[in-house]
């Protein structure tokens, strides 16, 4: 459900995030200078230093002075709102600000979205690529698009891709663990003090996370490539995929129980006294 614009919305993280608050900003993006009114709002209520926040914005409300700003005010997270008429230098720009910040980046991109032809799925899939590029940010993609004016070929592609890319883009799939991987790992940097391991844990999630996207990634261009030549794709294996993004999940599983063995006493303690 579309949220209203200009309101605060706090919620609590799951149990895999150790009952850290965290409030969410709905904020229309035209106000300037962008985001100044949460921290108004938060410092008036008492908030400011207390909690993490998330808000939308365009690549071209991102400024380095201005998000530094808010970044010290609690930000760790922008959903990014992509427009395929936006210039990708302007999302590389924002996407390298934010990550030199280390605030973490969510996004959506259609991959259908465009002219009915395969071209469009390599130009979304370079927009894609512009924002998961270093391995912080996982990759996904949404199969929205409508199939009118589609080839057969391009229609067969966009079903049988949607049903074999499951593993990774359900609500509970493979991107879905990544991203929240990332969450744990923000709030355990920006609200958990005292803890040895998480240096460690965040070079080996980017390095994880770096895999995914690339399997991912090759997978959808090899594949779009060979049905836009032949019609039909040999790497659309549902079994292949799935055994692959099984082994990509234990792997994912294991290094966040290896943070919990090293630092979850450090979080228990702090999420008792905190």
């Amino acid at each position: 459900m579309k949220q209203a614009q200009n309101t605060l919305v706090l919620r609590r993280f799951g149990e895999h995030l150790h009952g850290a608050t965290v409030l969410t900003l709905h904020r229309d993006s035209a106000r300037a200078p962008f985001g100044l009114d949460v921290v108004e709002h938060l410092e008036t209520g008492g908030m400011l230093g207390q909690v993490l926040w998330s808000t939308t914005c365009t690549p071209a409300d991102v400024t380095a002075a201005g998000f530094q700003r808010l970044r010290e005010a609690g930000l760790y997270l922008v959903h990014l709102d992509l427009d395929r008429r936006t210039p990708q230098g302007e999302v590389a720009t924002a996407v390298q600000t934010l990550r030199r910040l280390g605030i973490l980046i969510d996004y959506e991109v259609d991959l259908f979205a465009g002219s009915a032809r395969f071209a469009s799925i390599r130009d979304n899939l370079a927009l894609l690529r512009a924002v998961v590029a270093d391995g912080t940010t996982p990759a996904s993609v949404r199969f929205t698009s409508s199939d009118s004016d589609c080839s057969p070929w391009l229609q067969t592609y966009r079903h049988r891709l949607a049903v074999v890319a499951k593993p990774w883009l359900d609500h509970d799939g493979l991107s879905v663990q990544l991203a929240e991987a990332w969450t744990e790992l923000a709030v355990a940097e920006r609200l958990v003090l005292d803890m040895t391991s998480v240096a460690a844990h965040r070079i080996a999630l980017q390095r994880l996370t770096l895999r995914c996207n690339t399997d991912l990634l090759t997978l959808v261009a090899a594949s779009a490539a060979d049905f836009e030549a032949a019609g039909a794709s040999q790497r659309l294996d549902r079994d292949v995929i799935g055994s692959r993004c099984a082994e990509l999940a234990d792997r994912l599983f294991a290094l966040r129980n290896n943070l919990l063995v090293s630092d979850g006493p450090t979080m228990i303690a702090v999420q008792l006294t905190g």
